[in-house]
């Protein structure tokens, strides 16, 4: 799940940013051209996912370099292609997320309220680091509303 969050991180806020960011991003030197093409196409979201890929070259990540944690310590955080960061927040991301479903499917009895209190804690997690994008932040208010009348009715089953 910690995966599909990153993802959440880093296509949400470019699928739905605003005509000003996506043209400062258009013009921005340190925007690479891979990236360029696909805010200006607007072709990364969830619906219709492109393969994951890198940020910075636009390396296609292969099987084996998107599993979990493992493929970043294996790979030093870096891409292995151009040898660019990836960053810790990735990481940090992926790990926390593990941990707390670990937790919760541990120490709470059953299977329907854990994944649905942790499936809480990762909508929670995108929300708070997406927050300053204001179409973004409608269409997540919404999905929230509809996510928190579903854990009524878990918690009241």
């Amino acid at each position: 799940m910690g995966s599909f969050v990153n993802v959440c991180l880093a296509r949400l806020p470019l699928q739905y940013a605003d005509e000003k960011r996506r043209s400062r991003l258009l013009t921005s030197p340190e925007t690479p051209p891979f990236l360029k093409k696909h805010i200006r196409d607007q072709s990364l979201s969830l619906s219709k996912p492109a393969r994951s890929f890198c940020f910075s070259c636009g390396h296609q990540l292969r099987w084996f370099e998107n599993i979990p944690v493992l493929s970043y310590l294996l790979s030093s955080g870096r891409c292995r292609k151009c040898n660019a960061a990836i960053g810790i927040k990735s990481i940090w991301t992926e790990t926390i997320h593990g941990l707390v479903y670990l937790v919760f499917g541990w120490f709470l009895n059953g299977w329907i309220l854990p994944l649905a209190i942790s499936i809480n804690f990762s909508f929670l997690w995108i929300l708070g680091n997406c927050w300053n994008c204001q179409q973004l932040r409608k269409v997540l208010s919404f999905a929230g509303a509809i996510l928190l009348s579903l854990n009524l009715g878990v918690y009241f089953y």
